[in-house]
C-alpha cells in the first residue's frame, strides 16, 4: 500500500474513531463544567459544553436540552442525565457519518476515495446546479484543504455538515 493511501486509511479510522471516543470526553466535559463540584451543571455551562462535543445550540435549544432529560429540576442537569443527553447525540453523529460515507460513496464513481471535478460536476448536474468552471474551480479550492484538487471524504463531510 502506497504511503499517501496509509496516511489516508490512518485519517479516516481516527475521524471514525473519535465519534467512539466522545464517551470519555462527556464526563471529563461534565468535570471542566462543574466548577463549583455540585454535581450538576447550569443551561449556559451545557451550552459552552455542547460547543465541546461538536454541537451549537443556541440558549432556548440548551433549555430545551435540560428541560427534556431533567424536568424536575429547572436550569440544571446533573452528571447521569448530561451523559444520557450527550450519549443520544453521540449515536445521532454516528448515524449522521454513515449518511455521508454512503452519500461519498454513490458520489464517487470510479471507486477513489475522492471525488474529482469531473464527479463533482456530475453530481451538481444531477442536483439541477447550473455552475460555469470558474464557480465549480472556486468551490473546489473552498472545500480542497489539502490542495490536491479532488475532495477526500473528509473534505466532503465538512463541506455537508458546514453547508
Amino acid at each position: 500500500m502506497a504511503s499517501t493511501e496509509k496516511r489516508k486509511n490512518v485519517t479516516r479510522n481516527k475521524k471514525e474513531k473519535g465519534i467512539q471516543k466522545v464517551k470519555p470526553a462527556i464526563d471529563e466535559i461534565f468535570d471542566q463544567m462543574d466548577q463549583n463540584h455540585d454535581g450538576r451543571i447550569s443551561v449556559h455551562e451545557l451550552k459552552k459544553a455542547a460547543r465541546l462535543l461538536g454541537l451549537n445550540p443556541t440558549l432556548k435549544e440548551a433549555e430545551q436540552m435540560i428541560e427534556d432529560c431533567n424536568p424536575r429540576e429547572k436550569g440544571y442537569v446533573a452528571r447521569a442525565e448530561f451523559r444520557k443527553l450527550f450519549e443520544s447525540k453521540e449515536k445521532d453523529m454516528g448515524m449522521q457519518v454513515e449518511q455521508i460515507k454512503a452519500a461519498f460513496k454513490v458520489f464517487d464513481k470510479d471507486n477513489s476515495g475522492a471525488l474529482t471535478r469531473d464527479e463533482i460536476l456530475s453530481v451538481l448536474r444531477l442536483a439541477g446546479d447550473k455552475v460555469d468552471d470558474a464557480e465549480l474551480d472556486d468551490m473546489i479550492s473552498r472545500v480542497d484543504v489539502d490542495g490536491d484538487g479532488k475532495i477526500s471524504i473528509e473534505e466532503f463531510a465538512e463541506l455537508v455538515c458546514n453547508t
